[in-house]
């Protein structure tokens, strides 16, 4: 037993030896302090210490010259301070960095653990082709970042930039600049609250709201998001984007901009408004020469003309605005708006569809082509060509060219007709009062004693002018002698109650301004008819 309690005592100071062996194997070693670099005196005249003036300090005197890190620094005096690796630069203060980065002022003070230089008074930063002016900045020369926060100036090349806070960012050639911030160019001034400048490539970044104004021309630009290129003119703007020029004014979500040409495209939500003209076009995509004065918009196009007698609503796949270059001095920036495909336009006395028109603003006229059809309370006029002339005090003048017609509904079963080659209809008040027949005339009505129908009359002559009251005929003049007759009404068969080419369409008259989107439903083919109906048929119960 007792060389058995022998054995085990010497076990467990075997185990115990190696653990306290293997602590002492695993136990760290203090790592080596970073050796601090400190700021070296290459020259002064003269060294001078004074306990009294400046604790812990050496005074250097006289064409100083100091290095620390890659940096060099001048100055015609300085305090150096042993303890603190710290040096106060006074006069003419000047560090050289690099082959490019030089930094002056009139005191600086530069601590060499941190690499950071305060500089203070007439400072002065030159970084390859740009120059800093300040009368504060802080620098560091570890990131080669700088920043002041009471005012400074940027000059390079082409631009002058300057604001209330900036900083710079040397190894990225960045500038970021805040509250007041103004940029000068040969060809505009441009004034924001924030944005950025990227010096190498002389572009900014517009990263709050932000107008640039031309100096030479009359234009202006405006975005709270973007790029500016100041050495080629074209920008790119992504929020609340506007440009001015002429009295026009372009916006949209996305605006590209080439001032050099004068291009401008516009994406999403695109507002295209004439301020001379009384005019905004509105679509999602639209493009304009401020230069030429040309603008198109298409993809949901509407085009609206205020006056003071009421607005008119006009929507076509495409839209286009071009110059007058017929005007007269007196009518000088007038416009002639072009629509194509599907036009489709709603005033409340007036209401007209076709498939290409032109609205000539010096005259007001609009000139429909291409199965125009034109509506006035429950009159429908229709030719091969209609033009309609707008005046603010005198009738509304309508001519009907070849092939004219109008309808005018008494009840869902009788339609008043004329018929001739040409028409000159004249509207009043909203209503048609006056309609000369030239050519062809033919007349079909409906004759009221009161408020009973007593006949129909049919009227053909060469030439006819026709009067109306609140739509319906009241007197007719014949030009040249005319062949008129009254059918009794029990008398008269359906074949008789219409001219030849009288088609009623009511069902395509916009209803209102939003209802010149809408898009006529195309009649199916009987071929198509029995496919959709086989369709609804074979569809499972």
């Amino acid at each position: 037993m007792k060389l058995l309690a022998t054995y085990r005592n010497a076990f467990l100071f075997l185990i115990t030896a190696i653990a306290l062996f293997s602590l002492q194997s695993y136990t760290p070693q203090p790592q080596p302090q970073k050796k601090r670099r400190r700021i070296e005196l290459e020259h002064a005249d003269s060294l001078m210490y004074n306990e009294k003036i400046v604790a812990d300090a050496q005074r250097l005197i006289g064409h100083v010259r100091l290095h620390h890190q890659g940096i060099v620094m001048t100055c015609d005096s300085a305090y150096s301070y042993n303890s603190k690796n710290m040096v106060d630069a006074f006069g003419n203060v000047h560090i050289i960095q690099g082959d490019t980065l030089h930094l002056y002022g009139q005191y600086i003070n530069y601590n060499g653990d941190s690499r950071m230089a305060k500089v203070r008074r007439n400072v002065k930063l030159i970084n390859k082709t740009i120059t800093l002016t300040t009368d504060s900045l802080d620098f560091n020369m570890n990131t080669n970042i700088g920043y002041y926060n009471h005012g400074g100036k940027i000059v390079d090349t082409a631009n002058v930039l300057t604001s209330r806070i900036g900083r710079y960012y040397a190894d990225q050639d960045l500038f970021f600049f805040k509250d007041s911030v103004k940029v000068t160019n040969k060809d505009f001034v441009m004034h924001a609250d924030t944005l950025e400048y990227l010096s190498e490539k002389e572009r900014v970044r517009i990263v709050g709201p932000t107008t640039i104004v031309g100096t030479k021309e009359k234009g202006k630009l405006f975005s709270k998001s973007g790029w500016y290129d100041t050495q080629t003119n074209i920008s790119e703007l992504y929020k609340g984007s506007r440009l001015e020029r002429n009295d026009q004014i372009l916006e949209g979500d996305t605006l590209y901009y080439n001032k050099n040409t004068g291009d401008g495209k516009a994406f999403h939500k695109v507002k295209l408004t004439d301020l001379k003209n009384h005019t905004v076009i509105t679509g999602k995509r639209g493009v304009y020469n401020e230069f030429s004065d040309k603008a198109m918009v298409t993809d949901s196009a509407l085009f609206m003309h205020y006056s003071e007698k009421d607005t008119l609503f006009m929507h076509a796949d495409t839209l286009h605005s071009v110059p007058d270059t017929s005007q007269t001095k007196k009518k000088k920036d007038q416009k002639i708006f072009l629509a194509y495909y599907g036009v489709r336009f709603f005033r409340s006395d007036i209401q007209g569809k076709c498939d290409s028109l032109a609205y000539q603003m010096s005259d007001s006229t609009i000139e429909m082509y291409h199965d125009p059809v034109l509506w006035s309370q429950n009159n429908q006029m229709t030719a091969d060509v209609v033009k309609m002339t707008t005046h603010e005090k005198s009738p509304d003048i309508v001519n009907m060219e070849n092939n004219a017609f109008i309808i005018s509904e008494e009840d869902s079963a009788k339609f008043n007709q004329i018929s001739g080659k040409d028409m000159l209809g004249y509207i009043r008040n909203n209503n048609l009062y006056k309609v000369e027949v030239n050519g062809n005339g033919r007349s079909i009505y409906f004759a009221k004693d009161k408020n009973n129908y007593i006949g129909l009359n049919r009227v053909e002559s060469s030439n006819i002018n026709i009067y109306l009251t609140n739509g319906h005929i009241n007197n007719i003049t014949f030009i040249t002698r005319p062949d008129a007759r009254m059918l009794p009404l029990d008398d008269v068969n359906t074949s008789e109650t219409m001219l030849q080419g009288f088609k009623w369409r009511p069902e395509e008259k916009p209803k209102n301004r939003y209802d010149v989107f809408s898009k006529e439903k195309k009649e199916l083919r009987p071929k198509e008819k029995a496919q959709k109906q086989n369709k609804i048929e074979s569809a499972p119960k």
